[in-house]
């Protein structure tokens, strides 16, 4: 039996239409679920200690050595794993190879095994090989060089929250998680909202209550979230106006209700101060909570995240003290309650915008919040660039002043000036969304520590944000 070296060839183009979804970006520098998809093949391989593994790009060239030890299996960067447990099974079998041998996916070619270092040289140069060539057939794959098969692979790697579990098929999705509750309210906030709002929504169906879990199923739909293609690039500013000119529609198009200035009030505590009071009190019973503040001691001008916190509430009660002398009327809205970015699907094809996963309701008075809630979502996805936390596409630095610095590689400085007009045009204040903007990022503290650094790297963007909007105050 041979060793095995893997070979990952990242230097396939992609088409016109694959960049609409993936941008410039390689096959291999994808990323999904917070990783680039070679590492999940590197990581497979990386299980079994005597398997190598190189990524080959444009740029680089092979470095292993010229051994009769090992067998070479070349694998597309196109050959997206769909089942890691067949996926090993075929590595052990190309260890038993003797000849030159393809690895066929619904009759294409996924990779290619080579007994000596020299077939596979000649192969690299020519990128050819004989229709004779012997051939093991699998189901692991997924050759997502194909436009539907990439979307195929993208809309069923749900990050989904750790209650819940998402399954299905190529024409339906099912949510199921232990907080029956939730699951209910998700399923009933389609059949309670008005008609007019439903032609924005998946229609959700099949609801089941189980012993342990509720369900319902959807419709899968022929088109990705905007966040995957926003945090690869793949969003230009022409249609960024076209994604905005949907969601203002709906956002327009939410029943709204007069009510009083003390209602309003009340409302907005809730949201903004409440709520982000609670979620920083359960923060605080972490075993993080102390480590995290000595970073924020020694890397920001801030004591500890009470400090900052303290800094928000200031500034929230000088701004809407502001707002609620400048206002004559005060509404609730009929919300969604979670509008960004991974939970919009939109076709660039054919200009069609579907939301996903809604706060949810049972009764009707459990639909309205305050206006602003689903505009400071939207933002904390454009302004805030929430989406490239999640997809880990960010790095926390310490500068020049030994003080921590969050970088994140895109410039959204146009999309904001795009979104600051949309705001302009319908009503809304900039300054105010990015305050609840930062409320987000301090509610959401507790609910990612399972990852620190994330937390840590949404303090920041907190900070960021209040430096921001206190020069309107």
């Amino acid at each position: 039996m041979k060793k095995l070296a893997v070979i990952y060839d990242d230097r396939i183009e992609s088409n016109d239409r694959i960049k609409t979804i993936i941008g410039n970006n390689s096959f291999g520098n994808v990323v999904i679920k917070r990783k680039k998809l070679f590492q999940y093949i590197e990581e497979i391989v990386g299980e079994t200690p005597d398997i190598l593994f190189e990524k080959i790009t444009k740029d680089s060239n092979i470095t292993f050595a010229d051994t009769d030890d090992y067998v070479y299996f070349y694998i597309k960067s196109t050959s997206a794993v769909i089942d890691v447990k067949e996926f090993k099974i075929i590595l052990e079998k190309l260890r038993y190879i003797n000849e030159t041998t393809k690895v066929m996916t619904n009759e294409k070619m996924s990779g290619i095994a080579f007994c000596n270092f020299e077939l596979l040289k000649d192969f690299l140069k020519n990128m050819t090989v004989s229709s004779k060539t012997n051939q093991i057939n699998t189901a692991c794959f997924s050759d997502i060089s194909s436009y539907d098969n990439l979307l195929m692979y993208i809309s069923s790697a749900f990050d989904s929250r750790y209650f819940n579990s998402i399954s299905g098929d190529k024409y339906y999705v099912e949510k199921k998680s232990k907080d029956k509750k939730k699951m209910k309210m998700e399923y009933s906030y389609y059949w309670l909202i008005p008609e007019e709002m439903k032609s924005f929504m998946v229609l959700p169906y099949d609801y089941k209550e189980e012993k342990d879990y509720a369900s319902y199923k959807m419709e899968r739909m022929p088109m990705t979230d905007i966040a995957i293609r926003f945090t690869h690039h793949a969003v230009d500013l022409d249609e960024f106006k076209k994604i905005l000119d949907k969601t203002f529609h709906f956002f327009n198009s939410r029943t709204k209700k007069e009510i009083t200035k003390e209602k309003y009030i009340e409302m907005a505590k809730s949201l903004y101060i409440t709520k982000t009071e609670e979620r920083l009190k359960k923060l605080k019973s972490t075993e993080e909570y102390e480590t995290l503040n000595l970073y924020i001691k020694n890397g920001t001008k801030f004591n500890d995240i009470e400090e900052i916190y303290q800094e928000y509430e200031t500034i929230y009660e000088k701004m809407m003290t502001k707002y609620l002398k400048k206002e004559k009327k005060f509404y609730q809205v009929i919300g969604h309650g979670d509008v960004f970015f991974a939970n919009m699907l939109y076709s660039k094809e054919i200009n069609l915008l579907r939301l996903i996963d809604p706060k949810g309701a049972l009764t009707e008075e459990d639909l309205y919040m305050n206006p602003y809630y689903d505009i400071a979502k939207l933002s904390h996805s454009i302004c805030g660039r929430y989406d490239f936390f999640n997809t880990d596409m960010y790095d926390i630095t310490i500068n020049k002043d030994m003080k921590l610095e969050l970088n994140i590689d895109f410039d959204n400085t146009p999309y904001i000036m795009v979104f600051k007009q949309y705001l302009d045009d319908n009503g809304y204040n900039y300054s105010l969304t990015r305050l609840f903007e930062a409320s987000l990022f301090l509610s959401m503290l507790p609910l990612h520590i399972d990852n620190p650094r994330k937390v840590l790297g949404f303090i920041l963007n907190a900070i960021t944000i209040l430096q921001e909007v206190k020069k309107y105050v």
